[in-house]
This record gives structure tokens, C-alpha cells and sequence, in this order.
């Protein structure tokens, strides 16, 4: 009987002859938790993504406080041409470091701190028909643009969604898109732009020219450099 099977089933309505109203509403709410639920799975995942970044980004920055460290070290006057060409391999070394990281970061295949992604899920905020929320993951890590955009669906109905502008980390343009300085051992003497190259000194560095944005192998390079590398923290 009906009676026994609501008794069983623990519901009022089982079937639309029960109730006809009552189990359209009650479907219509169900499918409105479901919803709720899964936009609730979205939020975590679109809070993951952001955790991860933002681990990445410490990985990073611990990097370029300890370039900014060599730099402060190599700009006093008690070192070596010599010991300064030793600062600068390390320095070189942080650098493929933090490229290292960028190339690493990803979360499901989307690579947050490199231009990778901006060719395999590039959407504009306007293609997608949002307003966007603009996160910089730090504005400082600049030369960046935002590269692509990420839809969160936070709700259960139609356009009930954000775009996240991706500010992607580009270590690329972390020093406001320098790229290497390829200096032959010969003229490691002065780097200022416009000066002319000096003589290189019977001790000078023998690691093959300066392969890093940051070139601390004079201790004018060095104060030089000091404010790339806060630019770029």
C-alpha cells in the first residue's frame, strides 16, 4: 500500500500521483543542492589553484632574497674580481632555480608561473562574458601581463560565475624582461649602459661570461642590481 511504502521509503511523495506539485518542487530543490554542492567543489578547487600558486611564489621569492643577499655581498669593496666571479656562479645558478620552479608549477596541467598556459587555455574575461576579478600574483613579479582567465562557477544557476584574470609569473620578465647579458670574459670590467668596456683584470672571473639577468661581477653591477631584484620581490 501507499502507506507502506512511504513508511519504507521514508519519503512523503515516491511517484507523481502522490503528490504532483509537491514532487516538482521537490525535484527542483534537489537539483538545486546538487548544484549547490558541486558549485561548492569548484570554490575549493579554484582555492587550490590559488594555494599553489602562492606556494610556488614563496619558493621564489626565497630565491631572490638570497640573489639579493649576493648582491649586497659582492657590492663591498674587500672582495675579488675572483671572489666576485664565484658570487655571480651561484648567482646564474638561482637563476635556472627559479626558472626551474616556473617550468614545475602547475595545477591540472596549467602552468600558473610560465606563458604556457596562455596558449592552451586563454580565454578573455570578455569572451567568457564576465566582469573579472583581478588577482595579480604579485604585481611586482611584473613584465607580467594577464594572460589568461580562469572561470570559477561559485553558484547553482546560470551566469552565477567569476573570472579570475591570471597574472601569470613570467620568470621570463622577472627583471623587467631582461634577458641574459652575454659578456665575453674580456669585457666583464664595466656594465653600465653607454660605458665602454674595460680591460679585463688579470683575475678576472672565469665562468664564461655573466648568464643571469643580475650581474654582480663589479660592485657597481652589483648595487645595480639591487633594485631589479626588489622589483622583482
Amino acid at each position: 500500500s501507499k502507506t507502506q511504502e512511504k513508511l519504507s521509503s521514508g519519503h512523503r511523495i515516491n511517484r507523481a500521483s502522490d503528490d504532483a506539485a509537491g514532487m516538482g518542487v521537490a525535484g527542483k530543490i534537489n537539483a538545486q543542492i546538487r548544484g549547490l554542492s558541486q558549485a561548492s567543489r569548484n570554490t575549493s578547487k579554484a582555492i587550490n589553484f590559488i594555494q599553489t600558486t602562492e606556494g610556488n611564489l614563496d619558493e621564489v621569492e626565497k630565491v631572490l632574497v638570497r640573489m639579493k643577499e649576493l648582491a649586497v655581498q659582492s657590492g663591498n669593496g674587500t672582495y675579488s674580481d675572483a671572489d666576485r666571479g664565484s658570487i655571480q656562479i651561484e648567482v646564474e645558478q638561482l637563476t635556472d632555480e627559479i626558472n626551474r620552479i616556473a617550468d614545475q608549477a602547475q595545477y591540472n596541467h596549467m602552468h600558473m608561473l610560465s606563458n604556457r598556459s596562455s596558449a592552451e587555455h586563454v580565454r578573455t574575461a570578455e569572451e567568457l562574458g564576465m566582469q573579472p576579478v583581478k588577482i595579480n600574483t604579485p604585481a611586482s613579479l611584473s613584465g607580467s601581463q594577464a594572460s589568461w582567465t580562469l572561470r570559477v562557477h561559485v553558484g547553482a544557476n546560470q551566469d552565477e560565475a567569476i573570472a579570475v584574470n591570471i597574472y601569470a609569473a613570467n620568470v621570463a620578465n622577472l627583471f623587467s624582461g631582461e634577458g641574459a647579458q652575454q659578456v665575453a670574459p674580456a669585457q666583464e670590467g664595466a656594465q653600465q649602459e653607454g660605458a665602454q668596456a674595460a680591460p679585463a683584470p688579470a683575475a678576472a672571473p672565469a665562468q664564461g661570461g655573466v648568464n643571469s639577468p643580475v650581474n654582480v661581477t663589479t660592485a657597481v653591477d652589483a648595487n645595480m642590481s639591487l633594485t631589479k631584484i626588489e622589483d622583482a620581490i
